[in-house]
């Protein structure tokens, strides 16, 4: 694959143009990092979206959700789907009203999806999506998933093929009237120490390996 999408009608940027990155790089990097994706479909002309887990394999948006979501059941049977997310960096407090802002990352994807019905193709995603969540140390400690538990998960593949980054990493804030504070308040999606259930506890078993997904923080 290239190392920049193609720019087209949906993903070009005509506003704050020089925000917008086509750079397949940093986009995939924005995905992997989001925690959760809203996932837009149109059904029976009504506009759908929904939160949604997802996590990247290669150069494909893996999706999942009860057998029965309605929306994963239109992408699944050719509905076009734009999957956004974002992540916010820190807030701008400027000196003017007009000049606060955030600084973001964004990145969307359209395209139409795939159902997953192979079931070995199935674990294969769902063990991958587990493992970007909560880290694979846990993977070999724990028993695998029963015979048939995955029946009832739908498993839609969306290829990343059109897709637009956004990035605001720079807002001047010293702009305006003295006497008035100005800068950046970071802001940052934290991990804090596992708080162990009280079975865990009763069993006086020591801190879980390393929990921390593969979700790291990417600067455009």
């Amino acid at each position: 694959m290239a190392d920049q999408f193609a720019t087209t009608e949906r993903t070009r940027m005509r506003r704050r143009a020089k925000r917008a990155t086509y750079d397949v790089e940093t986009v995939h990097a924005i995905l992997d990092e989001a925690l959760i994706a809203s996932v837009a479909v149109t059904i029976d002309g009504q506009p759908h979206v929904q939160p949604m887990i997802h996590a990247r394999i290669g150069e494909e948006l893996l999706l999942h959700g009860l057998a029965t979501n309605r929306l994963l059941n239109a992408i699944a049977n050719g509905a076009e789907a734009c999957i956004n997310v974002a992540i916010i960096d820190a807030l701008a407090v400027c000196r003017r009203i007009e000049d606060h802002s955030m600084l973001y990352r964004s990145a969307s994807v359209y395209g139409r999806g795939r159902l997953v019905t192979d079931e070995a193709e199935k674990q294969r995603i769902m063990m991958h999506v587990f493992e970007s969540l909560v880290g694979r140390s846990r993977t070999a400690a724990l028993p695998p998933l029963p015979d048939g538990y995955l029946d009832g998960t739908m498993v839609v593949v969306v290829p990343i093929e059109e897709a637009v980054g956004k990035v605001n990493s720079d807002v001047p804030t010293d702009n305006g009237p003295d006497g008035v504070w100005s800068g950046l308040v970071p802001v940052a999606v934290t991990y804090g120490e596992p708080e162990p259930d009280a079975r865990t506890a009763a069993e006086a078993l020591g801190a879980p390996g390393d929990l921390t997904p593969r979700r790291k923080a990417v600067r455009g």
